[in-house]
C-alpha cells in the first residue's frame, strides 16, 4: 500500500487539552465467570493513559487482545480487575446512551439482519442524540444533514438508496464508518477499519480520520494489522502480545526490530519512508 503523506505533520499528543479520553489502571479481563475468567485472561494488567486528541494505533498478532481492549473501552465488556476512566470519570458512572454520545465504535465485522438502505443505516448514528422525552425520536433536518455529510466524506452518498445487503464489503465498511462519524463523537474506536477496502479507499480513510482528528479534536483509537498504515497515521502505538503491553510510544520508538520480531515471530526490515521519514516495515525476501 502507498502510505505517502498520510500524516505529513503531527500535532503534539494531547494538543486538544483537558482530561484524557481514557485512563486504564491494571485492567484484566477474561471471558467466563469467576475464577475461570481470572485464570485465563485475554487482557492482563493493562495500564495506559490515552490523551484527548491523539491518534493511537493498537498492534499485535492474532489473539493478542486488541479487539477485546476496544470492547472494554466501549464498555461492551467489563473488566474483572482494574479501573477504566472516561474523561476523568469512572466508566461505570455513564449510562450506555451517554457513552454512545461521546464514543463511537466501528467493529471488525458488521452483521446486518435487516435490509436497511445505506441512508437509513447512517442515520442510525444520530440515535443517541435524539430527545426521548416524547418517546421514539425521529430524525430532523440537522440529523439528515450530518448523516449526508458523513456519507459524502466516506464516498457512499451515491449509494444512499441501495440496501446494505446489496453492496460490496468495502462499500458496507465505508457506510459503517460514516454511521460512526454521523454520531458526532469525541472518541472514535475502529477495529481493522481498512480491512475490506481497496488501496484508494484505504488511503482516503486514513486521511479522513486524521482530518477529523485535527479539525475537531477527535480522539481516534484504531486496531490494525497494517503496521505501515499505523506507523504513518498514528501519533502513538501500543504493541500487545498475549494480552499484555509489550511497549508503547511513538512509531519511532515502537517500530523496531527489537520490539516487532519477538512479537510476530519473524524477521523484519525497518527503514524510513522516503517522504514522511517515519518507520517503514518490510519482510525479507
Amino acid at each position: 500500500m502507498n502510505h505517502d503523506q498520510v500524516n505529513p505533520s503531527r500535532p503534539p499528543i494531547g494538543a486538544v487539552g483537558g482530561r484524557p479520553s481514557f485512563r486504564l489502571h491494571a485492567v484484566s479481563f477474561g471471558f467466563g465467570r469467576g475464577e475461570t475468567a481470572v485464570q485465563f485472561p485475554v487482557l492482563k494488567n493493562i495500564s495506559i493513559t490515552i490523551a484527548a486528541g491523539e491518534v493511537l494505533g493498537i498492534l499485535g498478532p492474532n489473539g493478542s487482545g486488541k479487539s477485546t481492549l476496544l470492547k472494554v473501552l466501549m464498555r461492551i465488556v467489563t473488566p474483572q480487575r482494574g479501573t477504566v476512566e472516561l474523561f476523568g470519570q469512572p466508566h461505570g458512572s455513564f449510562s450506555q446512551v451517554e457513552i454512545a454520545r461521546r464514543v463511537a465504535f466501528v467493529p471488525q465485522e458488521t452483521q446486518q439482519a435487516f435490509p436497511f438502505t445505506i441512508n437509513e443505516m447512517v442515520l442510525m448514528g444520530r440515535y443517541p442524540h435524539h430527545n426521548r422525552t416524547w418517546g421514539l425520536g425521529w430524525e430532523g433536518d440537522q440529523d439528515r444533514a450530518v448523516a449526508m455529510q458523513a456519507m459524502r466524506e466516506l464516498d457512499v452518498a451515491h449509494l444512499g438508496t441501495r440496501l446494505i445487503t446489496d453492496v460490496s464489503s468495502g462499500e458496507r465498511q465505508r457506510a459503517v464508518i460514516a454511521r460512526a462519524l454521523a454520531q458526532d463523537p469525541d472518541v472514535l474506536l475502529l477495529d481493522e477499519p481498512t480491512a475490506f477496502l481497496d488501496l484508494h479507499h484505504q488511503l482516503d480513510i486514513a486521511r479522513i480520520l486524521r482530518r477529523f482528528n485535527r479539525e475537531r479534536g477527535l480522539t481516534v483509537i484504531l486496531v490494525s494489522h497494517d503496521l505501515n498504515l499505523a506507523s504513518q497515521s498514528c501519533d502513538r502505538l501500543l504493541l500487545l502480545q498475549e494480552g499484555e503491553i509489550v511497549t508503547a510510544g511513538t512509531p519511532e520508538e515502537v517500530m523496531s526490530k527489537e520490539s516487532l520480531e519477538p512479537v510476530y515471530g519473524c524477521q523484519v526490515l525497518i527503514d524510513q519512508h522516503p517522504q514522511s521519514g517515519l518507520p517503514r516495515v518490510t519482510l525479507p525476501v
